[in-house]
């Protein structure tokens, strides 16, 4: 096609792009049309944002929904009945993260035609679709452990401390 390598490792990097002719070159040679091989990345990228913003919003809503658990029994104990008022924000904040990540998430179904959990995990770590994640625990599943033991060790101290 002519093309030297430096060219194609231009255009892999992002720094330049294959004008018209090698476009048209290439479109032959892969037997696609030039409209899917300039757009064709394009549905890729929208699908790896949208995977991004749900790891995003599970982040936010992880986050506050901690805050919020942390901070029932204080705010009571130092504001009174007025506590509500310091965790209203929080919940709201929890409950709209958990709306945001639900539609990306439901996003991310109908794209990629995904029907059960398994499979969503699948795609979410990168895994091929017949790869189960149930057999060997990996280190999200024993960070999770980890998180769900310091969150409840919090909250016992919390009562015994506050109350």
């Amino acid at each position: 096609m002519y093309v030297s390598r430096n060219s194609v490792s231009n255009w892999k990097r992002g720094k330049s792009y294959p004008d018209i002719e090698v476009l048209l070159r290439m479109s032959i040679l892969f037997d696609v049309t030039i409209d899917h091989l300039v757009k064709g990345d394009l549905k890729e990228m929208k699908q790896e944002i949208n995977l991004i913003r749900f790891n995003q919003w599970v982040i936010v809503m992880i986050i506050s929904f901690t805050i919020l658990a942390l901070l029932i029994i204080p705010s009571f104990h130092y504001f009174g009945i007025y506590g509500w008022i310091i965790l209203i924000p929080i919940g709201l904040i929890s409950l709209y993260a958990g709306y945001r990540s639900e539609s990306h998430k439901k996003q991310i179904m109908q794209t990629n035609n995904l029907k059960t959990f398994e499979k969503i995990l699948n795609y979410v770590e990168g895994k091929e679709q017949g790869q189960h994640t149930d057999r060997v625990p990996d280190k999200s599943k024993i960070v999770t452990s980890i998180y769900g033991i310091v969150f409840f060790s919090f909250i016992i101290v919390s009562v015994i401390v506050f109350l």
